[in-house]
């Protein structure tokens, strides 16, 4: 490790699973409401929730205006304190943050208390007109002050340097190539699709800015973004500040997969770029949800989601794919004891629990399912939670949400030999099986057959890597699943380019890339068994 990498990256105090004081409430509407009178509405929720909350001295207070607005008044200001969605059904739904408050200032987080009082009242509400359909922390969205468990499976390192055989000023690097050809490409590149990468992300004048540096003028991809975003014409487009983050919540792992954090805004970049190289005429919207440590919360995932919504049902948008290489929430296997803190429960109280534990996410599945229903692709990465159960022999980890609904495709990763990766949560929750695998990389000091690191070359910008060292090319090695989804993510482009739904997309790209006879009338093993999902076979190769 260099010197200056202590400089980059940091160890975390304190592991988070939520912003602390912070609460979202989705309600069922009777009808959408006019843009005049969603403040009306909003108030009168918060009012109906305080007067049954007032008994248990607890107060929920309009969002921005208190917990970490009042403690850090430089914090972004806060426009819109609700989102509705659903807008397919005749009843929408409204998700409204709160700031929760106790009256003893010395109780430190009450939403878990406040949650709890909700969600066991759910009856009396309703009796008042008041139909919450969820009640949930504001849970931390990662690329996975606070910190978050997620991120790369590495910190990025730089790519191998290879002698080019090509003249000094011309461009070249790496290239992913599909090795099957049972996924048909679409033959203008998948140029009528609009693929919205939500992520962290570089300013666009940062970008523009790289591409001139004299080191990286060589780099094909980065170029060809740089002209894209010069063109304004929607082939790539950057939304840098529609979304305002603060860089409170951070994420990361160092080489011994360790909690670290450090400056990631180059990781929306690489996937981005990921997805141009397999989509060449894709459009790209690179939308910046989480913030340079690569954390977020779900404030701006929804309004993201929900504008996005907005924009499918005006018409504005035909065709949708999501690429969400995030994950929310601790996964479904530890949820149970991080809320409830290691409680055991008698079997009669088992029913209860459950619908607890449903409560606290149902607003996400929703949102979710919403974008489903008008016809968007919506992919998501497992997570890269399983080394440590790969190294005691035991299952990967299940898929982190979102990828877990199953109104997403959720993409896990494979090494170049296409074996399950060592950090690599499974595809799938049986009985989904809308899951599948593809290259991702593997550990640290893992080499691929030709000797280099097992890794997904994407773009880099940043003058330094996390550990220090300098960034010679623009390449980086990155490995996780958040560099395996977009590979899928444009593989789904093309195919809806070609007219085939997203449910159909779905079902296609779960096969795999290769055809199999099955050997059973009831189906036939996965590609990995163990991740319970097949494989895409793509190699990455450098040249011109």
């Amino acid at each position: 490790m260099s010197r200056s990498s202590t400089e980059i990256m940091g160890i975390p105090d304190e592991l988070f699973h939520w912003i602390p004081d912070e609460m979202v409430v989705v309600v069922r509407l009777p009808r959408i409401p006019g843009e005049d009178t969603q403040e009306v509405l909003i108030e009168q929720i918060r009012v109906q929730l305080n007067e049954f909350l007032a008994q248990y001295s607890l107060v929920l207070e309009a969002y921005g205006t208190y917990g970490r607005w009042s403690e850090t008044p430089t914090l972004p200001p806060i426009r819109r304190r609700a989102f509705i969605f659903g807008l397919h059904h005749k009843q929408p739904l409204i998700a409204i943050f709160f700031h929760t408050r106790h009256v003893d200032p010395t109780v430190r987080d009450p939403v878990p208390m406040a949650l709890s009082y909700l969600q066991g009242h759910l009856e009396h509400l309703a009796q008042t007109g008041l139909h919450v359909v969820s009640a949930m922390p504001n849970w931390l969205v990662t690329a996975a002050p606070f910190y978050a468990d997620g991120g790369p499976a590495l910190p990025p390192h730089p790519a191998p340097a290879l002698p080019s055989p090509a003249p000094a000023n011309a461009l070249s690097g790496w290239h992913v190539r599909l090795m099957d050809s049972g996924i048909p490409l679409d033959s203008k590149g998948a140029e009528d699709v609009l693929v919205a990468v939500l992520d962290t992300s570089p300013h666009p004048d940062r970008l523009r800015s790289a591409a001139t540096r004299p080191e990286l003028r060589r780099n094909w991809l980065l170029q060809r973004l740089a002209m894209d975003l010069r063109n304004e014409d929607g082939s790539f487009a950057v939304e840098y500040d529609r979304y305002p983050q603060s860089n409170e919540v951070s994420t990361g792992r160092d080489n011994a997969g360790d909690a670290s954090y450090y400056l990631m805004p180059d990781h929306g970049l690489s996937v981005a770029g990921l997805i141009r190289d397999v989509a060449p005429r894709a459009r790209i919207r690179l939308v910046r949800v989480l913030n340079d440590y690569g954390g977020g919360d779900l404030y701006s995932l929804f309004a993201a989601l929900t504008d996005l919504e907005r924009e499918m049902v005006s018409g504005s948008i035909r065709r949708l794919v999501i690429n969400l290489s995030l994950t929310i929430m601790p996964d479904i296997r530890r949820l149970p004891y991080i809320w409830f803190d290691h409680r055991q429960w008698p079997t009669t109280q088992l029913n209860g629990v459950i619908r607890v534990l449903n409560h606290v996410e149902e607003g996400l599945r929703l949102l979710f399912e919403s974008l489903q229903s008008h016809g968007a692709l919506i992919v998501a990465a497992a997570g890269n939670d399983s080394s440590s159960a790969f190294e005691k022999g035991l299952s990967p980890r299940p898929p982190r949400a979102p990828a877990r609904y199953e109104s997403t495709l959720s993409v896990s990763s494979v090494n170049s030999y296409f074996a399950p990766s060592k950090f690599a949560n499974a595809a799938n929750i049986p009985p989904f099986d809308a899951g599948v695998a593809t290259f991702g990389g593997d550990s640290y000091r893992a080499t691929s057959a030709d000797g280099w690191p097992d890794a997904v070359r994407g773009l880099y910008l940043s003058p330094l890597f996390p550990m220090g060292e300098q960034n010679t090319s623009g390449w980086a090695d990155w490995c996780g699943s958040s560099f395996a989804a977009p590979v899928v993510s444009a593989l789904g482009a093309h195919l809806m380019a070609q007219g085939w739904s997203a449910s159909n997309v779905v079902i296609r790209l779960a096969a795999g890339s290769q055809e199999r006879r099955n050997e059973h009338l009831f189906g036939s093993t996965p590609d990995a068994p163990t991740l319970l999902g097949n494989i895409i076979r793509v190699q990455q190769r450098y040249g011109l």
